[in-house]
């Protein structure tokens, strides 16, 4: 019995440890890659990493070995969907700031169907690495399959957005979570129910 436990805070301890490791490669890799190279890669890495913990796969014991392995694996990829994302976000960034200064009926009906479209875009992104870490297609189909599944599972999205504002909420108030476990713990909560959606759906 006491060897159960011993075992099972030993585990605990160690998924703890390598939670932070992984934060503290999510950082150092971004940083480095002056952000806009290495956002993209950095994050669909940490989404693989914490994918294979949750489905019980041998890891490497060297988390940065296997972080580095996926980050340089899907470099590329990632990158040219973050082009097509930042492109979109400018857009519709600057649609905002057109029609927040017009008087225009037509202006504000333009404006909520822009913001609907935020809505949207930030729903597609959420579900975009948790797809990517677990499927193997075409770049065009994840953007398709990542809105399909933004639009046509309202709720799913919304145990995300739920699960990204309380680990911000927390993070401003105790802000040691941030170089810990912030992105850490906000890539496990968004895969957990990605992973939970998709099971339902096949």
């Amino acid at each position: 019995m006491d060897g159960n436990w011993a075992g099972s805070i030993m585990n605990l301890l160690d998924r703890i440890i390598k939670l932070i490791i992984l934060n503290v490669l999510w950082f150092l890799f971004t940083i480095v890659g002056l952000v806009i190279f290495s956002f993209m890669p950095a994050t669909a890495s940490v989404y693989m990493i914490i994918r294979k913990w949750m489905n019980g796969e041998n890891l490497d014991n060297n988390v940065f070995l296997d972080f580095w392995k996926h980050f340089k694996a899907n470099f590329v990829k990632t990158n040219l969907v973050g082009v097509v994302f930042l492109i979109i976000g400018l857009f519709l960034y600057l649609d905002i700031l057109i029609l927040l200064g017009t008087e225009a009926l037509i202006g504000k009906v333009l404006l909520a169907l822009v913001i609907m479209l935020c809505f949207i875009y930030f729903a597609t992104l959420l579900h975009f690495f948790p797809l990517f870490s677990r499927l193997d297609m075409k770049v065009f189909n994840y953007f398709k399959l990542a809105l399909v599944m933004g639009i046509s599972k309202p709720f799913t999205t919304i145990l995300m957005v739920l699960w990204l504002s309380v680990v911000v909420i927390l993070s401003l108030e105790f802000t040691v979570i941030i170089p810990l476990f912030f992105v850490s713990l906000i890539c496990v909560g968004i895969n957990w129910v990605s992973v939970r959606n998709l099971e339902k759906t096949e």
